[in-house]
C-alpha cells in the first residue's frame, strides 16, 4: 500500500497506532476468541484490520501477535473466510 497510495498508508497506520493506544488503556474492549485471545476490530469504512492479541496480566501488559486486513484469511492456522 505504502508504494502505491502513501497517503492512505499513512492514514491507515495513524488509525492503527490510535486503535493500539485505546486498547493499552481498556484491554477487555476486544471480544475473546480461542486459546484466551482476544481479538480488537479496527473500522476503516466499508472493511478495516483486527488486532491478535493476548492479555499478559502478570507484567500489566497486551501483548499484540498480529494484525491483519479483515478480508484476509484467519491467523489462527484455519480460514476464517
Amino acid at each position: 500500500m505504502i508504494d502505491s497510495d502513501p497517503l492512505s498508508a499513512a492514514e491507515t497506520l495513524e488509525l492503527i497506532e490510535e486503535a493500539i493506544s485505546l486498547l493499552i488503556r481498556h484491554p477487555f474492549i476486544g471480544r475473546s476468541v480461542e486459546y484466551e485471545l482476544r481479538e480488537l476490530v479496527i473500522s476503516r469504512g466499508s472493511t478495516g484490520y483486527v488486532a491478535l492479541y493476548s492479555l499478559e496480566e502478570d507484567q500489566d501488559a497486551v501483548l499484540i501477535l498480529a494484525i491483519r486486513h479483515q478480508r484476509e484469511a484467519g491467523y489462527l492456522g484455519r480460514d476464517e473466510d
